[in-house]
């Protein structure tokens, strides 16, 4: 009898582990395509789709040909999204796989028309990685993945290596594709996604399309972002020239601190943007010494702060006045705070109206071991 026992609780084991594992209809990896990268364009009235694909068989023969890169694109088109994955499917001969998915590429023409539609079908798929960028380029995609695979790079991973490296240097942010799909679904959207494209034959950030609502209204260039990144990204970092007497001083600049409180009153709405700096000079454009002493460091300082104060207000302004879109997520910060209000609110209207006040501390110190006021090493 106990024999018996211990057989039925080993197959309900077996049975548990397999069902658990969905292991049911699996399929092996190697017997599938594994996408990397997917992009989208529209020309001549269609959507054309461009799926980089894990080229497995790269390397195995010495004959392989055309076939010899490490990734293969394949692309078709069709008059709506539903027929796009329908034309893929004709062409797949194997399963595609997902989860390898790094970046989804939507150029500007696709993202205007159909950007919350292909997101919200990728919401839905339980395939795709979530965790994946979307970017949004002015680039032919084709162009992008020749560009790519000439270096036997992936497009997606290429990407991915990009963000995240800006990201952690404190020049850019990086969102997921699933938060992006989130700020979609609130009930106002302004945002802003990454855009790439072709400098010196490399890829690279080129900027960030101004999304508005479902569509694309406007481009902020990268090299006109710095203070926009200080409001939005994570521990910024950025170099400014500071002109004193007659030296560019060069001062490389960390938020430290960054705190923005709205208040609601007589129906206006206001910010108090309070940021600390810790900044630290480099060097100068000149031959030391630059005499700089304890006088000179907090002129310079005051110089700095009303610099930052000033490109900081700019690039508010310039949110609500050019772009008319919120995409410093100033809407959050009100709504957590006044919840019921926000909820009777419409904040596209409400954004370009509201006040700020920009309050900017700046600790500025030189590099060590260097005295910029007798030119020589401490």
């Amino acid at each position: 009898m106990k024999h018996h026992k211990l057989i039925s609780v080993i197959a309900i084991f077996i049975f548990l582990a397999v069902f658990l594992t969905g292991c049911w209809d699996s399929v092996d990896i190697n017997e599938k395509l594994i996408v990397t990268t997917i992009a989208f364009d529209v020309k001549g009235g269609e959507i054309w789709y461009y799926l980089e694909i894990a080229n497995i068989e790269s390397g195995k023969s010495k004959d392989a040909g055309e076939n010899a890169g490490k990734y293969i694109v394949r692309k078709g088109h069709g008059k709506t999204l539903t027929e796009v994955r329908d034309d893929l499917d004709t062409h797949l001969n194997e399963p595609l796989y997902l989860s390898g998915v790094q970046a989804l590429v939507f150029t500007e023409s696709f993202a205007k028309d159909y950007l919350v539609e292909y997101l919200y079908r990728f919401r839905v798929d339980e395939t795709y990685r979530k965790k994946g960028l979307t970017v949004i380029t002015k680039e032919d995609p084709e162009e992008l993945y020749k560009n790519a695979h000439e270096n036997n790079a992936s497009v997606g991973f290429l990407l991915e290596g990009i963000v995240k490296t800006l990201d952690e240097s404190g020049k850019s942010f990086r969102r997921t594709t699933m938060r992006l799909i989130e700020n979609l679904s609130a009930n106002y959207t302004g945002i802003l996604i990454p855009c790439i494209g072709l400098q010196d034959k490399e890829i690279s950030l080129t900027g960030y399309s101004v999304i508005n609502g479902p569509t694309v209204t406007g481009f902020l260039p990268v090299e006109e972002s710095t203070c926009t990144m200080f409001l939005k990204a994570n521990k910024p970092k950025f170099h400014f020239i500071v002109p004193y007497n007659d030296i560019n001083l060069t001062i490389e600049v960390l938020l430290r601190n960054r705190k923005i409180t709205p208040s609601y009153a007589d129906g206006k709405i206001n910010y108090d943007i309070k940021m600390e700096f810790m900044a630290e000079l480099m060097y100068g454009d000149k031959k030391t010494p630059y005499n700089l002493e304890d006088a000179d460091m907090r002129e310079v300082t005051e110089i700095l702060s009303a610099m930052l104060k000033q490109q900081i207000s700019n690039a508010i302004e310039r949110a609500q006045k050019e772009f008319g879109c919120d995409y410093l997520q100033f809407d959050d910060i009100f709504r957590i705070k006044f919840p019921v209000e926000f909820q009777d609110m419409d904040w596209e209207k409400e954004f370009p109206q509201v006040g700020t006040t920009v309050d900017v501390k700046v600790d500025v110190s030189t590099k060590w071991g260097l005295d910029y006021g007798a030119n020589k090493v401490k």
